[in-house]
């Protein structure tokens, strides 16, 4: 029999650590599992929340027709129970496990490649995506090989005048975002006012478009694909839709083509068929408007970045890369129309910035590049950006300060939190620290959650990091010290870099999953939030 090594922690200092981390580790323990699921990888995790069972599968290649799962189970205090082991052939392991998604050890899809030449012309090729199975990350890797230049099948004459696109990975459709060029006598401003969405096929059928006209000539200051994964392949997208920016063109030969409102931008969000689904006008605080994310919610979409009055200057004429940006812009767009849009000075950012007690002090975001990581609407509306400061030297980009921004249901920054990391090795540099938030079920708290990158592991090549864990208080806007889980005496574990936690009790406790670096050892820890 393996043995069963755990830990099973009470603090007797609960009120200490209540008071100072806002949360308690109530359990931890290891488990060490066999030689072949050693050699897998953890491909799923289930909760079963009426018993509180765990179970834990593990996926092996057993032959060229088989898989080997592993399943270990474990009781709500992660006492193991029982370890099931099955070979079950891949076609019907595919319809046992939904979340089994081998698809071959490799396998090649056609699609296409959409780009502007020297000249912005619309250019077509096709391209060979060779997918290749990876047993120990259990997914796979993509390679892209751009082949032949291709005319449409439906090519009509017009010339178009590349933008965007958005590609359909799963079924080969691409839409195309295009300027319409401008024949002999036509305007010569059409390809900046006269757009168009073209939606192909994988063959290169023209199978719908919709137009999007204006008066004055335009910008496109932002364009981002709606995207959901495949269900028949994580590795590949699936396109919903898309969402663009527009912002007014002006200078030297445009006069009367121009915009007067240097100011007056337009949003326009297309479904996939492809149809307006949104477009309408609205007051930019700053003429410049440096969209850095799309978020999309069920209901909402959000846009934010960093801005820059323009001193009567049109968009596309203030083009310094070095360029300093003054404000931060925020917009919430709900039922087709503007909810708000806020402009937040980088004084307010500076003068808002608080860390954890005991901290030392970091610098306040600066509206220079900054790496989005993710983010959170709490019940009561508030909205969060997290993600870190970043530096790009000889080619190479160099993570620094994890900050947050909270801003409330208006749009307004209620505090800006700086939480400086305690990796600093160049692995933890070289990417970014995955962040995760957690709102208390009583929507009075938001715990935040840094996974620290110490290293990799030799052997499979995955990140090793640990949890840290602190709590926003959402009225206050103030924030706690991090408390650090994974370490065990003198010996440390890790995330698993799939399944890194799972929220229990109604999102009052998180569990932790990982193992120790070879991966021989199992290691769960639960912590109250509370």
């Amino acid at each position: 029999m393996k043995k069963l090594f755990y830990l099973f922690v009470v603090f007797a200092v609960n009120l200490f650590y209540a008071g100072a981390y806002a949360q308690v580790k109530e359990a931890e323990k290891t488990y060490e599992i066999t030689g072949k699921a050693k050699r897998g990888a953890l491909a799923n995790v289930d909760y079963d929340l009426q018993t509180g069972n765990y179970a834990l599968y593990y996926v092996t290649k057993s032959n060229d027709r088989m898989a080997k799962f592993q399943i270990y189970n474990f009781d709500r205090e992660f006492n193991f129970i029982k370890m099931d082991e099955q070979e079950v052939d891949f076609d019907k392991a595919k319809t046992q496990y939904k979340w089994f998604s081998y698809k071959g050890d490799e396998y090649s899809v056609v699609g296409n490649q959409v780009e502007g030449n020297l000249t912005g012309t619309l250019v077509l090729k096709k391209k060979k995506i060779t997918y290749s199975y990876d047993w120990i990350l259990l997914g796979y890797h993509k390679k892209v090989d751009v082949l032949d230049k291709v005319k449409p099948k439906t090519e009509d004459g017009r010339k178009f005048f590349y933008y965007a696109h958005a590609e359909d990975e799963s079924n080969g459709d691409i839409l195309i975002l295009c300027g319409i060029k401008a024949k002999a006598g036509d305007d010569p401003f059409s390809q900046m006012k006269n757009f168009v969405v073209l939606k192909y096929n994988s063959n290169l059928e023209l199978i719908s478009e919709t137009p999007i006209t204006f008066n004055y000539v335009q910008s496109v200051a932002y364009k981002v694909a709606l995207t959901d994964p495949s269900p028949d392949n994580p590795e590949a997208s699936s396109v919903s839709g898309m969402v663009f920016v527009f912002a007014p063109m002006g200078g030297p030969g445009m006069n009367k083509a121009a915009d007067p409102d240097i100011n007056n931008y337009t949003y326009v969000r297309i479904d996939n068929n492809p149809k307006v689904v949104d477009k309408f006008n609205f007051k930019s605080p700053a003429s410049y408007w440096n969209i850095l994310e799309c978020i999309k919610t069920d209901k909402d979409v959000y846009l934010f970045g960093p801005s820059m009055a323009g001193k009567e200057k049109y968009y596309n004429m203030i083009t310094d890369p070095n360029a300093k940006y003054k404000a931060v812009q925020l917009m919430k767009v709900s039922n087709g129309q503007m909810e708000y849009i806020t402009e937040t000075t980088l004084e307010d950012f500076e003068a808002k910035l608080k860390f954890p007690p005991g901290q030392k002090e970091i610098r306040a975001y600066r509206g220079k590049k900054f790496n989005f990581a993710n983010y959170k609407i709490a019940t009561n509306g508030d909205f969060f950006v997290i993600g870190q400061n970043f530096d790009i030297s000889d080619q190479e980009t160099k993570y620094k300060d994890v900050l947050s921004f909270h801003f409330d249901s208006k749009g307004i920054l209620k505090s800006q939190y700086g939480v400086d990391l305690l990796e600093s090795n160049k692995y933890s540099k070289a990417a970014g620290c995955p962040q995760n938030f957690i709102e208390s079920p009583d929507g009075k708290n938001m715990y935040w959650l840094l996974m620290e990158i110490k290293g990799v592991a030799t052997w499979t090549v995955k990140p090793l990091t640990y949890p840290r864990i602190g709590k926003i208080d959402l009225n206050a806007g103030s924030i706690s010290e991090f408390q650090n889980y994974g370490a065990i005496g003198k010996k440390d574990y890790y995330l698993d870099p799939k399944f890194p936690f799972l929220e229990t009790d109604g999102g009052n406790k998180v569990v932790f999953f990982g193992s120790d670096e070879s991966g021989r050892q199992i290691w769960f820890c639960r912590v109250n939030l509370k």
